[in-house]
Order: structure tokens, then C-alpha cells, then sequence
């Protein structure tokens, strides 16, 4: 699995990933249910140089989590969602982990997540990671103080970006080899062909 920060060239991908989730994945992921429109409108607005977007890629370089970090005036807030098919692999876990890692290298002094009540997974992750929870009708809401970034957090965040970076791009590249040497493996089977009458 690879983690990295996209760029705002790949908004569209985001588009796609969240506009993908069913009904309450989306009510999870935005604590309320969301239209096809009110989604896109929100990656509209996504700012990719102030905000930090972490994607979670499979082995053929196809986003199966994002993790948000929004920057705030006194705080940061998260946000996550994994696909379906792939939660219980820790996928979340290394995506909040490497939000924290963000936050403190850009100076944020708290972060905090808002979830639903009955996201248990959300709960989990905030618990682990030292997150305080209070829950107020129906919605929760976790939260952390960020000690400092050092000098080590820093260059392991460089390092770690690099090597994510060029794993990804090599991932990409084996996946799109592969399309290429086995092209029926992502076609679709050509239906039957229905047989002529004999007159």
C-alpha cells in the first residue's frame, strides 16, 4: 500500500472516489447525507496548497482511502473514509497516523475529528490514537493536542514522501505495463453472439 499527498491536479480523482461511495458511506465520511451535486461542490473548494489530501493506493495505483486535514484558525480537523472492501486492514490507522505526522510539521497546535455517533471505526482509530472523545446527540466529536515538530519528524516526512512518491509512480507504471501486455484483463467478456437461423 502506498500513502501520499495529492496535488490539485488530481481533484478529479477525489471527485470520483467520493461520488463513488454509496448512500451511508457518504453520511459517515460528511456526517449527513450528500447529493451527487452538494459532493462535487465540495471538491470544488478544496484547497490543495493550504490543506493536506492523503490517498491510500492499492497495487494497481487505484485510491481505495483519503484522509483530509483542513487547517483552521486555532485548530485542524480530519477527516477519512476507506472503501468498503478494504476496512479492517488498518488502512484508516496509518492514513491518522500520517495526519498527525502532517499537522505537527505545518505548526498545528490541535487537531480534532467530527464523526456520527455509531462509527465505531472512527472511534476506534480517534481512541488509539490518544484522541479525547465526547459524543453529544448522535455526533461526536475526538480531539488532540500536537506537541512541536523535530528536526527527525521533519526529515522522516521528507523521506517518506519521497519514497511514497516514487512507489507510487512505479506502481503506475507496472499497472498500466500490464493493461497493455494483457489487454482482455480489464475488458469486459463480449456477449454471447446469438446464432444465425439456418433458412
Amino acid at each position: 500500500m502506498i500513502i501520499r499527498p495529492l496535488t490539485v491536479y488530481e481533484r478529479e480523482a477525489v471527485r470520483d472516489f467520493y461520488l463513488a461511495l454509496v448512500p451511508d458511506d457518504r453520511r459517515k465520511r460528511f456526517c449527513c447525507s450528500l447529493s451527487d451535486e452538494t459532493i462535487s461542490s465540495y471538491v470544488d473548494r478544496i484547497d490543495f496548497s493550504r490543506d493536506t489530501i492523503l490517498a491510500a493506493f492499492d497495487e494497481r495505483a487505484q485510491i481505495i482511502g483519503l484522509a483530509e486535514l483542513v487547517r483552521g484558525a486555532g485548530a485542524g480537523e480530519m477527516a477519512f473514509s476507506v472503501l468498503p472492501d478494504r476496512r479492517g486492514q488498518g488502512i484508516g490507522t496509518v492514513l491518522l497516523e500520517k495526519l498527525l505526522m502532517r499537522a505537527k510539521i505545518c505548526g498545528i497546535r490541535k487537531v480534532f475529528v467530527i464523526f456520527l455517533s455509531d462509527n465505531t471505526p472512527m472511534r476506534r482509530m480517534a481512541t488509539r490514537a490518544g484522541m479525547t472523545v465526547s459524543t453529544v446527540d448522535g455526533e461526536s466529536h475526538a480531539e488532540r493536542e500536537m506537541s512541536a515538530a523535530s528536526a527527525e519528524d521533519l526529515t522522516r516526512w521528507i523521506i517518506e514522501d519521497g519514497l511514497s512518491r516514487s512507489g507510487y509512480f512505479g506502481t503506475l507504471g507496472i499497472a498500466h505495463w500490464g493493461s497493455l501486455l494483457n489487454p482482455c484483463a480489464n475488458a469486459s467478456p463480449e456477449p454471447p453472439k446469438t446464432p444465425v437461423p439456418v433458412a
